[in-house]
């Protein structure tokens, strides 16, 4: 099923054709990294974008046609993984894109494994790899993680020469130094995330404060232990868990068993939103707990909204903090200790809220705003189309 596309004039010379390819199809951070590169680069190519069924993670991408594959959503079911193998390739085989861009991890895993086995050859065209945070290592579960190393270090071995796109230097060191002499044969290219909400809608701020988490349920972004935590906060604090899986029974029962009635109450669980802006509108700061993240977009849009951070100590937190005037890494070993960092820290931020919100959107501008990503993403597209 294929949607949209972009307008041609008649005569004019064809703009190279680019392929992204995403997964999973709710609100998260490959759908919308992926919507800013068809922001930045609408003028610069044909876009065509593949994906998962749409749960509105993919609305609006401006100038691209958009192709259903079933199948590209992460899921341990045989049938699922047999559906997506076969609708990829036929895709894949059928496109004659001079940049093939994979980005959610299921395609990048059946887009290498395709190439390792020759069963997909594009011909004249570059094959783009971007990692959304490293496949193992902190964080990653132990036996995952490693299986995941070997499959790194064997598709790196056996695909014909990729162009590997990180989303910091960092991790592209920490892959360069894992990966030793593998990555001799491939192109390495950093394109950081960015944000671009643009302007709030106008909430008034009650008594209390107010954190909300956005992202979804599972291992990675680790909600239970924001759950511990919030536990610890004082009792006017509110909590609002939003993304795929929050809305739930089984993880609000999970819940109810981490928290008591009384502090249950004042969590709100929201459930995967499209528009993240109401949600970030009305809190006083930004919560994430995650075992390990790339560049995490999601906090990327909290800055931009001008609300402090509150992050765990997985792999870039740091960047990411030491260009905000208001934010927080925390180890979250010692939960206590913690809540009374964050109740200082957003006492501190709500009692000169207006000014406090400015200066963070001013280092927010200067770090990761939308201009700065666009000017880099046709830097790294104009390398691989070979227009620069």
């Amino acid at each position: 099923m294929a949607f949209g596309g972009p307008p041609f004039l008649a005569g004019s010379d064809p703009l190279p054709r680019l392929l992204l390819i995403g997964g999973d199809g709710h609100p998260s951070g490959v759908p919308r990294h992926i919507r800013h590169l068809c922001t930045a680069l609408q003028d610069q190519a044909q876009i065509t974008v593949i994906s998962d069924e749409n749960h509105g993670g993919y609305d609006g991408l401006d100038g691209a046609t958009h192709i259903i594959v079933p199948g590209l959503q992460s899921r341990l079911s045989a049938r699922h993984l047999m559906r997506g193998w076969c609708g990829l390739g036929r895709v894949l085989r059928a496109q004659g894109a001079q940049v093939i861009w994979l980005h959610a991890r299921l395609p990048v895993l059946f887009g290498r494994m395709m190439l390792a086995l020759r069963l997909w050859r594009p011909k004249a065209a570059r094959v783009v790899v971007t990692y959304h945070g490293l496949p193992f290592g902190p964080g990653h579960k132990l036996m995952a993680g490693g299986v995941s190393k070997m499959l790194e270090k064997g598709l790196l071995s056996a695909c014909p020469p990729l162009d590997l796109v990180f989303l910091s230097q960092d991790q592209a060191r920490r892959m360069t130094a894992a990966m030793g002499a593998r990555m001799g044969r491939h192109r390495v290219h950093v394109l950081p995330n960015s944000s671009d909400l643009g302007p709030l809608p106008e909430v008034a701020h009650g008594p209390g404060r107010h954190l909300v988490m956005t992202g979804r349920c599972g291992w990675q972004k680790n909600y239970p232990l924001a759950l511990r935590l919030f536990a610890h906060l004082p009792d006017d604090y509110t909590l609002t868990l939003c993304g795929a899986g929050t809305e739930a029974a089984g993880f609000q029962a999970e819940a109810a068993e981490i928290l008591p009635p009384e502090a249950l109450a004042r969590v709100r669980f929201a459930g995967p939103l499209s528009d993240v802006r109401p949600a970030l509108a009305g809190a006083d700061g930004y919560l994430l707990c995650s075992r390990y993240e790339g560049l995490p977009i999601g906090a990327i849009e909290a800055f931009e909204a001008g609300l402090p951070l509150i992050l765990g100590t997985f792999d870039g937190a740091d960047e990411l903090a030491a260009t905000h005037p208001m934010a927080l890494c925390l180890e979250f070993e010692d939960l206590a200790r913690d809540a009374g960092q964050i109740t200082a820290l957003l006492e501190g931020y709500t009692a000169r809220r207006d000014a406090a919100t400015q200066e963070i959107r001013t280092a927010w501008a200067k770090a990761w705003s939308f201009d700065r990503f666009r000017a880099n993403a046709r830097a790294v597209y104009d390398t691989l189309a070979g227009t620069d």
